[in-house]
């Protein structure tokens, strides 16, 4: 997965992400994807605009991995994310 968002980061848009940002509200599926482009520093802007979004509502703790039999706990991050799995990129 890390190696496909790696790819598709170079093609994306801070105009796309405004545009995106108006009318998504999956806000688990945000919060997993702003997570993973800060831990991986791929650019500074783009975590800060879904971050800027999600903060003008109430967002819960989520499990970077959804698992039916596990429930996010502790995050430790501003993102609530429950870092259930190790992030490793094939490239």
């Amino acid at each position: 997965m890390l190696a496909i968002l790696e790819e598709l980061v170079e093609a994306l848009y801070l105009k796309d992400l405004e545009e995106l940002l108006t009318w998504y509200n999956n806000k688990s599926t945000l919060q997993r994807m702003g997570y993973l482009l800060e831990e991986l520093q791929w650019n500074d802007q783009l975590p800060e605009m879904i971050f800027n979004s999600l903060k003008e509502n109430a967002f819960y703790p989520v499990l970077l991995s959804p698992d039916k039999e596990e429930k996010a706990g502790s995050t430790g991050n501003r993102w609530k994310i429950d870092a259930n799995v190790e992030l490793e990129s094939d490239i």
